[in-house]
Parts: C-alpha cells; structure tokens; sequence
C-alpha cells in the first residue's frame, strides 16, 4: 500500500515498543511509526509527522488503540499512559 506520498505503507505492525522521554527528550525514530494509546482515555502529544519539516510539531488528540497518523518524533511529556509506537 502506498500513502499520499507515494512512500510503501503497511497497515499491519510487526514491531512494537514502549515509547519513553528518557532525560525529557523527545522520542524520535528513523523509520515512520504508528501510536497505539493502550491506555483508557485519550491523549493530546504534540508530533511531528512524517511528512512535515523536522522541527515542526502539531497537537494531536490519539484515542485508545492505534491511530493512522504516520510519526516521526513526539515531543517530550510528562503522559506515561501506556504510549506505545509500532511499525
């Protein structure tokens, strides 16, 4: 499957890990990844998404289970609610 970009997108994960802001840094990948809130209400993260400028973010409100925004960085937050990324 392709995105708007014409870049391979899969719907399926194959990989998956906790996400974590060790030292309030930001969490960032070098590959695109998807967000799974496993836990029991919604978040607002503010991320960059895979096709924006480095640098930029935009608030994002992510409901329980995975969500179809294609990530590139989260900025650091004090939410732990079981933020999981996947790709």
């Amino acid at each position: 499957m392709e995105n708007r970009n014409g870049d391979l997108a899969s719907p399926q994960i194959s990989v998956m890990g906790t996400i974590t802001f060790a030292d309030e840094e930001n969490f960032k990948k070098d590959t695109p990844f998807c967000i799974k809130n496993d836990g029991d209400t919604a978040v607002v993260l503010e991320v960059n998404l895979w096709g924006m400028p480095e640098g930029a973010f935009i608030a994002t409100r992510f409901e329980t289970g995975w969500n179809p925004e294609i990530v590139r960085e989260i900025k650091a937050t004090s939410q732990t609610n079981a933020i999981l990324w996947g790709y």
